[in-house]
């Protein structure tokens, strides 16, 4: 349970969720993990993670299910690094770093129509998907979720540029939800909407 001012909210974890984030991030085997019970807990990231995940649902999940694997993922990394009564095992990558996190990039570039997994993407590194989060967030500074959105907001670019296709249309192939999705994504990663951009591309020729 967490508290936040008068507000209070649940996260339920699946062990075996748990059990398999624990054993791929080095915490033994399944099952060897065990979470500090607290009944009161003041934790400003963890509650930032549970008020996301509230939003998505409320949203209908919207953000597709690399978001929604990332915050599941972090959520749980997050309760291994600050309530586990043990710590991880030293497991150092046997390929390097940035040979690892360019293949993830080069798949993200190739799929970004399409709704990926965060086990999709660990797979293409060669890693477990919470070892995936690590090493991309160091690499790059970024979660694959928030890299790849920014992938999409550059695809768009480049299909406004052309200046021959709908906004519904170029939202679709970028790959966003839809319009609205791809307005607020858009202009959250930019500080203007779509429209604004292609008009400012309109009156630079």
């Amino acid at each position: 349970m967490i508290q936040h001012g008068f507000s209070l909210f649940i996260i339920q974890i699946v062990p075996s969720f748990l059990d398999t984030i624990a054993y791929e991030s080095g915490y033994g085997q399944i099952g060897a993990v065990e979470i500090k019970h607290k009944a009161y807990v003041q934790d400003a990231k963890l509650w930032q993670l549970g008020s996301w995940m509230l939003e998505e649902v409320r949203n209908g999940g919207v953000h597709g299910t690399l978001y929604r694997d990332s915050l599941a993922t972090m959520t749980v990394l997050h309760l291994l690094q600050h309530y586990a009564l043990m710590a991880p095992l030293d497991n150092a990558p046997n390929r390097s770093t940035h040979q690892q996190i360019a293949e993830v990039i080069q798949y993200m570039r190739e799929h970004l129509d399409s709704d990926l997994e965060l086990t999709e993407l660990a797979s293409v590194a060669n890693v477990s998907s919470p070892h995936l989060i690590r090493l991309f967030k160091k690499q790059t500074g970024y979660t694959p979720h928030q890299y790849f959105i920014r992938l999409r907001v550059e695809r768009s670019k480049v299909l406004l540029q052309y200046g021959k296709e709908s906004l519904k249309a170029i939202a679709i192939q970028a790959g966003f939800a839809d319009q609205g999705h791809f307005t607020r994504l858009f202009k959250r990663l930019t500080g203007i909407t779509p429209m604004q951009y292609a008009n400012e591309l309109i009156s630079r020729r």
